[in-house]
Parts: structure tokens; sequence; C-alpha cells
């Protein structure tokens, strides 16, 4: 009967053990996030400072992280209002970008893999979009097409919409970035 007991005791204890384990590098962690409205970023990810858990969860090869003083990936899951992305929806991505020698926009699964799209077209550079007269940004992001700068979306189904930042002194200084430094993102309408 004690050998039973120790069997079932070890046994739970590893698959618990292996669990956890599982869950906690699974995804990128909460240690070491920083939010900014929808936006959220890990600026430690590529320095020397990174966290056991992020280290592990690059550790995984899902991706390679901005060097510190390279830049910043910042990802959005959740438009302003708090919804989650949805490919039945139109957004607008509008506002400021903060100071940067360049950016990228795009979209993503949630995995950050890019879709494979008809237009094989799923992001913008800073010298590919057309500017408002104010100088910032405005962005449609929709399943059917859309008169100006466009970011196709999927069908349906979530999605993260990630704008990387290179070279920017933001970078190691996150605490800089507020919510009116960067795109906001408004859900339009659905489908």
């Amino acid at each position: 009967m004690r050998i039973l007991d120790l069997a079932y005791i070890l046994a739970l204890g590893a698959g618990l053990g292996l669990g956890s384990a599982h869950w906690a590098v699974a995804g990128r962690p909460a240690i070491g996030k920083v939010e900014v409205g929808p936006w959220t970023a890990w600026p430690r990810s590529g320095s020397r400072e990174v966290d056991p858990y992020m280290r592990a969860y690059l550790a995984r090869g899902v991706h390679l992280p901005f060097g510190s003083g390279e830049g910043l990936e910042l990802i959005a899951e959740r438009d302003d209002a708090g919804q989650a992305l949805d490919g039945r929806c139109r957004y607008r991505l509008s506002g400021a970008t903060p100071t940067t020698r360049g950016w990228t926009i795009g979209i993503t699964d949630g995995d950050g893999l890019p879709f494979r799209l008809p237009l094989e077209r799923a992001s913008f550079t800073d010298s590919e979009i057309v500017r408002p007269e104010d100088g910032g940004l405005a962005i449609i992001a929709a399943a059917t097409p859309e008169a100006g700068n466009w970011l196709p979306l999927p069908a349906s189904g979530r999605f993260q919409i990630r704008l990387r930042l290179y070279d920017t002194p933001i970078s190691s200084q996150t605490g800089e970035t507020r919510a009116t430094n960067l795109p906001r993102i408004a859900r339009i309408d659905c489908r």
C-alpha cells in the first residue's frame, strides 16, 4: 500500500512540476512586462538583465529579441477600449509614433508569425505610409480593401499588431513612453 501511495505522490509531483514549467515558458512571461495603453513590451528581453522566465521562453527559439539599445517591440492584442482584436472588424491606427530612426508596424497571428494573405503584405515601414497634414499616423486595418494606408487582416480570428521601433531612445527607458506617444487603436465597426 505504501509503495502505491509513494508512486502516486511521485507521479503527481512530476506531472505538476512539468506542467507548471511548460506553463511558465509557453508564452511571454508576465515578469518584466511593461504595458502602455493597449501596447505591451518586454524591454529587458534582449539585455543582460533578462529574467530567467524570458530567457527560457527565448531558448525555445520562438523569437529573437532586440539587443539593448537596438530597439523595442510593442505588441497589441486589444484595442484602446480593451476588446480583443478580431479579423471581422475594421480598426483605425492613428496618432503619434515615438522618436526613432525607423519603425515597422505589422499584423501577425497569436504566435507572432505572419499571416498568409492574398496581397502578400502584412506590414508597413515608416517610409511607406502617406501621412496626414499633422504628420501623424493614419492606417486602416481591415479584411477588405480600404483607400489610403490599408493593412490587410485575416478574414476572421484573433491577431496581433506589432510595432517595432528601431534605434529609439525609449528602448532602455520604457518609463518615458506614454500612451499619447504611441499609436491609438480604435475599432471602427465589425461585420
